[in-house]
């Protein structure tokens, strides 16, 4: 069982127009609503991939309570609360279909009160047992939990869990300190970490390196539709997603995320790891609501994924 973690999960709603006229009313000709979070749409993404999940969310209110019903009714999730007094964040993305652009308005995550973040270490330490796979995602909703995932991963790890870390900023800086078995992050998120510019091979690879060298074992540093850096500190490899039409980009990252995951708990080697975690990603890029692609998509697309040694 793979448990994913989102502390700041959303009601991530699509409204679907023709083009944006600002300053007057628009009428939608078409609105979806999915449960939005990093973790979220990793536990859908493993759930369409076949394998067992759980997703561990902190909410709180009327939107958090329509999270909650999502992931257990709409995803058929397993899904463990931890219930906040502020309010769970709502995502409006307003899609112009006549030019397929897209413009997302972010709600603030909810405020957590010590007592609170309590509760989350709690569930977590509950949550966790049983779980062979822990990936902690996204950002964290209130500064005051910064820390949360270099407290959580230690947890994880004394019940035999793997951990991957698919984070950005303090919350990642910090995790990394907790020496989680995997790391993903994105180019952006790793030149924050790194502080000079990825703007080379050689620049990302050193990167990689510094992440070996603090005791992560298997890094993948995404690069969006040049497809991913994988290294184990052993064998390196530049994996390249196919030609696919895409449709929304977003949570592809998470897609990948929950292909890894699947790779390292079947055991399977590096390069069929890391061409599952892109034909994962790909995949989820072919339709708009993120996660919402099959298994057999997914095999479809295995052999055209590109593994290069490097």
């Amino acid at each position: 069982m793979i448990l994913t973690v989102t502390p700041n999960p959303c009601v991530d709603k699509t409204v679907f127009i023709d083009e944006l006229q600002v300053g007057t009313f628009m009428r939608a000709s078409e609105c979806t609503c999915i449960p939005g979070g990093k973790g979220c749409n990793v536990s859908r993404a493993v759930n369409a991939l076949g394998c067992a999940t759980k997703a561990m969310v902190v909410v709180g209110g009327h939107p958090g309570a329509h999270v909650v019903d999502m992931i257990t009714n709409q995803d058929g999730i397993e899904c463990v609360p931890v219930w906040v007094q502020s309010q769970t964040r709502t995502i409006t993305t307003v899609l112009e279909q006549s030019v397929h652009r897209q413009t997302a308005f972010f709600e603030p995550g909810p405020r957590v009160t010590g007592e609170e973040a309590g509760d989350i270490v709690r569930t977590f330490a509950e949550a966790v047992q049983g779980a062979k796979i822990v990936t902690f995602n996204g950002t964290v909703p209130d500064p005051t939990l910064k820390h949360l995932y270099r407290d959580l991963i230690p947890i994880a790890k004394k019940a035999g869990a793997l951990t991957v870390l698919d984070a950005h900023g303090p919350e990642f800086a910090l995790g990394l300190q907790a020496v989680p078995d995997i790391v993903k992050p994105n180019v952006a998120e790793a030149q924050e970490l790194a502080g000079y510019p990825l703007d080379t091979p050689a620049a990302k690879w050193r990167l990689i390196e510094s992440l070996h060298q603090k005791g992560i074992s298997l890094v993948a540093l995404t690069l969006g539709k040049d497809g991913a850096l994988i290294s184990d500190a052993r064998d390196r490899l530049h994996v390249i997603p196919p030609a696919i039409e895409e449709v929304n980009p977003v949570g592809s990252g998470d897609a990948f995320v929950a292909g890894l995951a699947i790779g390292v708990l079947d055991g399977l080697p590096l390069s069929d790891i890391a061409r599952l975690a892109v034909a994962a990603g790909a995949a989820n890029a072919m339709s708009w609501d993120i996660g919402h692609f099959t298994k057999e998509q997914v095999e479809q697309l295995l052999p055209q994924v590109q593994v290069m040694n490097v």
